[in-house]
């Protein structure tokens, strides 16, 4: 019999701290992630508005405890078709199609958060910390902020333009909306 109530006690108490917690997911109609490059003769921006993805917070504190994005490298668009075509090809995008970003640590400051995660782009994961902005509202939270990624860190062979390769590196602007998920 009390293996009975100890069983009963555990599952009630895994409910209840499944309960504590809300799944968010992003409003694809909102969210967005830009990369700027640069070479010595030019600079141009990219933008992709498909993304996807959940985070799960605290029902109360709102805390954050897991946060996963996805993105196609084929979804971005530099409004330059020739580009974005080459890009396909240095990135190996039928080999990698995919860029992920996951975290489950969280370091919550007055209006933002730093959030400490793996990226997986082309073949390779790579530690990163990110500071966001965080605004919060009744049925909305966004996630606003920029940060550097090094195209050679994940092994991409970077192109040249006149013999001269483009800069090894990239600035990255987000704004992710997440929503909370219904529960029907």
């Amino acid at each position: 019999m009390t293996k009975r109530k100890s069983l009963i006690f555990f599952l009630l108490l895994v409910c209840s701290i499944q309960a504590q917690e809300n799944t968010w997911i992003i409003d694809t109609s909102k969210s967005f992630i830009t990369y700027s490059g640069k070479h010595i003769l030019h600079e141009w921006e990219g933008s992709n508005q498909k993304l996807y993805g959940r985070a799960l917070l605290n029902n109360t504190s709102l805390v954050f405890s897991r946060l996963a994005i996805l993105a196609y490298v084929r979804d971005f668009d530099s409004e330059n078709s020739g580009r974005d075509a080459h890009s396909l090809e240095v990135l190996e995008a039928l080999r990698f199609p995919e860029i992920k970003f996951y975290s489950e640590s969280f370091e919550h400051l007055k209006d933002s958060l730093l959030i400490k995660g793996i990226f997986e782009f082309h073949g390779k994961k790579l530690n990163k910390q990110i500071m966001s902005s965080v605004v919060f509202s009744k049925n909305e939270i966004l996630l606003n902020g920029t940060f550097n990624l090094i195209p050679s860190d994940f092994g991409i062979s970077l192109p040249a333009f006149m013999l001269v390769k483009m800069e090894d590196l990239l600035e990255i602007r987000y704004s992710i909306f997440l929503t909370k998920e219904s529960d029907s």
